[in-house]
């Protein structure tokens, strides 16, 4: 019996030996039963590389081919900026055609060739970048020296301004003529944005297919109407043609709001942009006097016109008051420095009365 138990004694402590050792290979090889929680992590991990901003091009304003699930679209970007929405501290909208459109510019209507030079200079000294003309306007060459002026003495690069004009109704029959007239009176080798001024449904489809033409040669960037006033006529023009109209230029002021038009155009990704935005001359006054526009003016120690045109802005109204006069066109630069409240917009929007001061 003593040999049997000496020879247990001796199995069980080889036995032991051999559970130590085992133990220990496991703990250095890591076999243990702790969680990866309690892993230390490292203190400084890996910082990923920055996303980079897509840059917005046309193409990306395109839906997905119809038939095609959501699903099988990438999404593995940053989304790009909304068409049609103002950014009110950049001074922008971004246009359906894929160009940044400032929100803010000088009206050339009923300048002389001398005024739309000095204006045009002396608005893009004080900040503006959006200029719009039109050839019935007749001053296309003084735009053209005041844009020239102010790149000359370092103010702007041309690819800062954003230059509007307009094809005048008898024109309509030769646009692509009346594209290489505009350039030539402005002295530009492009246009940010070519307009029809007028509906002419007897032959502004073909017009409009000219800028069509045009954009795709290069010689202008974008293109739109101007004075559509109905639903089925901007839907005419759109259904004949390639190219959605980047914006209208309508009559549009806090007695006039287009609502109904801009809820129609914004399901193109068409922007609405105003002239006579104060009213045009002989009416100013009317909305100047306005109760409600000059008591929300006194509140924020702001004019009556800068108080409307920050309403446009607001409203999604891209606003071009024209002005020959150095003052005023300073003063209705100055309208980013302060903001109205959704009760002051609600205010001015009860104003509407749906009446045109002009007749065309």
């Amino acid at each position: 019996m003593n040999e049997k138990l000496k020879e247990v004694f001796q199995n069980m402590k080889k036995n032991s030996i051999f559970l130590m050792a085992l133990i220990l290979i496991c703990n250095v090889l890591g076999c243990s039963g702790e969680t990866d929680s309690k892993i230390p992590q490292p203190t400084n991990p890996a910082v990923s590389e920055p996303v980079t901003e897509p840059t917005i091009t046309g193409a990306d304003l395109v839906e997905p081919p119809s038939g095609t699930d959501a699903e099988d679209v990438s999404d593995d970007r940053e989304p790009a900026r909304e068409v049609g929405v103002f950014d009110l501290e950049k001074g922008t909208v971004l246009l359906n055609s894929g160009y940044e459109m400032p929100i803010l510019g000088i009206g050339c209507f009923r300048l002389s060739q001398e005024e739309a030079e000095n204006s045009v200079y002396w608005a893009l000294r004080d900040g503006y970048r959006l200029i719009d003309t039109a050839r019935i306007y007749g001053n296309e060459p003084g735009v053209g020296r005041g844009i020239q002026r102010a790149i000359d003495e370092g103010i702007v690069t041309r690819e800062e301004i954003f230059v509007t004009t307009k094809m005048w109704t008898s024109d309509y029959d030769n646009g692509a003529a009346a594209i290489e007239a505009s350039l030539d009176r402005l002295g530009l080798d492009y246009i940010d944005l070519m307009i029809l001024h007028h509906s002419q449904p007897e032959n502004d489809v073909e017009a409009y297919k000219a800028m069509e033409q045009a954009v795709a040669d290069g010689k202008l960037k974008s293109i739109g109407l101007s004075n559509y006033y109905e639903k089925e006529d901007f839907d005419r023009l759109v259904n004949a043609t390639t190219i959605v109209p980047a914006l209208i230029q309508n009559e549009t002021h806090p007695y006039h709001q287009s609502m109904e038009m801009k809820e129609h155009i914004a399901k193109y990704g068409t922007v609405m942009e105003s002239w006579f935005p104060l009213g045009g001359r002989g009416n100013t006054q009317t909305l100047f006097q306005d109760e409600t526009i000059s008591s929300i003016a006194k509140a924020h120690d702001k004019t009556s016109a800068q108080v409307i045109l920050r309403w446009h802005l607001q409203a999604g109204n891209i606003a071009i008051p024209g002005s020959s006069n150095e003052a005023h066109i300073k003063e209705n630069f100055e309208i980013f420095d302060f903001e109205l409240s959704e009760d002051e917009m609600q205010r001015i929007t009860d104003i509407d009365k749906d009446q045109r001061f002009a007749g065309y």
